[in-house]
């Protein structure tokens, strides 16, 4: 058995990732383009209602389909407005007015 330990090549160290993926010190480095930093969009908390049954569903659709219920939400109601060309239409000058005062961003 000492005999075999005598045989063994010492190895550079490589990495857990060059390990994993059976990546050789001498393949070249991809690089990966650096995508840019995205800003955060500003979020609106709201409140509304749902029937039992379709806040149970979004509640499994949470815990499930990894989703947080914002993105959810997010997600369904972009693709709801899609063709709602209701929704894109700018609005009346009272009810901005009235928007705005909850919202002075907008």
């Amino acid at each position: 058995m000492v005999a075999n330990m005598a045989k063994i090549e010492s190895l550079p160290a490589q990495t857990a990732d060059e390990l994993i993926y059976d990546l050789s010190a001498s393949a070249p480095a991809i690089s990966t383009p650096s995508s840019p930093v995205a800003t955060p969009v500003a979020k609106i908390p709201f409140t509304n209602q749902l029937t039992p049954n379709t806040f149970l569903r979004l509640k499994q659709f949470e815990c499930w389909g990894g989703m947080e219920i914002q993105d959810i939400l997010e997600e369904a109601l972009t693709a709801f407005f899609e063709d709602k060309p209701e929704a894109d239409r700018e609005l009346p000058a009272k009810a901005k007015e009235k928007l705005r005062k909850k919202l002075p961003n907008i």
